[in-house]
């Protein structure tokens, strides 16, 4: 069984190596400011990100925001000025996210940091700033548009939807559960995404209550909608997608604790691939094993 995982670990990473990585160079850095910033708050901005050299700037604006909020979220939380200002340096391969927020009061760094991964960025080191205490959705958006910066290519329209929707389903369920719990419950049901995709609709609200109920949740009809509609956005994801995701669970092993932990995360996850490969991968299978032989 273990030469079997191993083959299956190193088939899966040959094909990864297949697709052209699309990511930051690193050093590559952007300052992204909100457009409604005084000049005074722009200068603090830049001191408290402790920039000394000349970087591109981008403006983040309202109107950027609700492209994608609007009437996903309440009013209050948008507001109609755009105040956060975000400062991302891109690491090497493999590094990681590395968030820091300052004033910000509705999205966490570990919120930002899944819908970042949702929507396909990875390896950087981000920090967010804002005058006075906000939500923070437009950093979300500003880091959207540095990305795209720096890379020279737009990201994928459902990439970046799927990361919108985590944070909105996240940020939600933290108003009424706490961001620990929030993020554990929805987590917990991108693990299970390889069951769901062959499960009916009422049988994955089941299994959506049953999780949260883990956690001593009662989910609201409402919050039960909002996680069953990004579950089935994450069934969506193109196997390519899948790869990059995988490959993220690999590089984390180099830092993590216990190496074992990772690998079972990366073993649970072959699953989702395997589905998302479909017949291809069970044909090799067949060939390679001779059906159910060891």
């Amino acid at each position: 069984m273990k030469r079997i995982t191993a083959i299956v670990l190193t088939l899966i990473f040959a094909l990864m190596a297949a697709v052209p990585a699309f990511a930051m160079e690193e050093g590559e850095r952007r300052l992204v400011l909100g457009a409604d910033l005084t000049d005074e708050q722009k200068a603090e901005a830049i001191q408290f990100f402790g920039i000394s050299e000349e970087t591109p700037l981008i403006t983040v604006t309202n109107r950027d925001e609700r492209q994608y909020f609007e009437g996903k979220l309440p009013d209050e939380k948008l507001g109609h000025v755009a105040l956060s200002s975000i400062y991302i340096v891109a690491k090497a391969k493999g590094t990681g996210l590395s968030i820091k927020t300052h004033n910000i009061n509705y999205v966490t760094s570990d919120m930002y940091e899944n819908a970042l991964i949702s929507a396909g960025i990875t390896d950087a080191d981000i920090s967010i700033w804002a005058p006075r205490n906000i939500s923070g959705t437009a950093a979300l958006t500003g880091i959207y548009k540095a990305y795209e910066d720096m890379t020279g290519r737009a990201l994928d329209s459902y990439a970046k939807d799927l990361g919108i929707e985590e944070l909105i389903a996240t940020g939600k369920l933290a108003e009424y559960v706490g961001s620990k719990d929030a993020l554990a419950i929805i987590n917990d049901v991108k693990k299970i995404l390889d069951e769901t995709r062959t499960m009916n609709d009422a049988d994955v609200m089941a299994k959506i209550h049953s999780i949260a109920a883990e956690y001593g949740v009662t989910l609201t009809d409402d919050q039960a909608n909002q996680i069953f509609t990004l579950a089935r956005m994450f069934e969506g994801l193109s196997a390519e997608e899948i790869q990059q995701r995988l490959v993220n669970m690999a590089n984390a092993a180099q830092k993590a604790q216990s190496f074992g932990e990772v690998v079972q995360g990366i073993i649970q996850s072959i699953g989702d691939f395997i589905q998302i490969v479909g017949d291809f991968f069970a044909n090799v299978w067949n060939n390679w094993f001779g059906g159910g032989n060891n």
